[in-house]
């Protein structure tokens, strides 16, 4: 079943390096997947969030949830799996981005991305679907840039979201008094 996944996976990766690959996709989303690097992007938002006291409780959100997404995936998840990267098991000639020294599954990128949109969405709609959107860009992004399998941006965005999805309204609880 796992060299059946896997060689799903590659199909994906390469039908996109084959046919989506274009010179101004190659300048712009390696620009999109830096920005999701480490979650710093996300983690400046959370902070941010913190200043106004109306939207205190969504940068406590974000934040929080963040946090626990990076134990949870990068903490444990990778180091479980040790899964290799596409651009490792399959290297590829012109990679845009330099290969990432982790292993791949789940795509952090992906969680932290999907996590901080969640925690967003949860607290306010309009700004977590502007969120989602450079959320999705990110993820695809790592697709793109050959540095992802498909399952592990996937898992990373379920991982993200449901982080948030079961965090943000314990939060919103808690923390709702302290916010308002």
């Amino acid at each position: 079943m796992l060299a059946f996944i896997t060689s799903l996976d590659f199909s994906i990766l390469l039908w996109i390096q084959e046919h989506l690959r274009s010179p101004l996709l190659d300048v712009l989303f390696p620009l999109i997947t830096h920005l999701g690097d480490k979650g710093l992007c996300w983690i400046a938002l959370g902070i941010l969030l913190l200043i106004p006291r109306r939207t205190r409780i969504w940068g406590i959100c974000v934040l929080v949830c963040l946090a626990v997404d990076c134990l949870l995936g990068e903490g444990l998840l990778k180091h479980l799996f040790l899964r290799q990267r596409p651009c490792v098991v399959q290297p590829i000639e012109d990679m845009l981005v330099s290969i990432p020294y982790t292993t791949s599954f789940p795509s952090g990128h992906s969680a932290s991305s999907f996590t901080a949109a969640t925690a967003l969405f949860l607290n306010n709609r309009p700004a977590g679907i502007a969120a989602y959107v450079l959320a999705f860009l990110i993820a695809a992004s790592r697709l793109y840039c050959y540095v992802h399998f498909p399952t592990d941006v996937l898992c990373g965005i379920l991982l993200g979201t449901c982080v948030a999805i079961v965090l943000t309204p314990m939060l919103k609880r808690r923390f709702s008094s302290v916010c308002s």
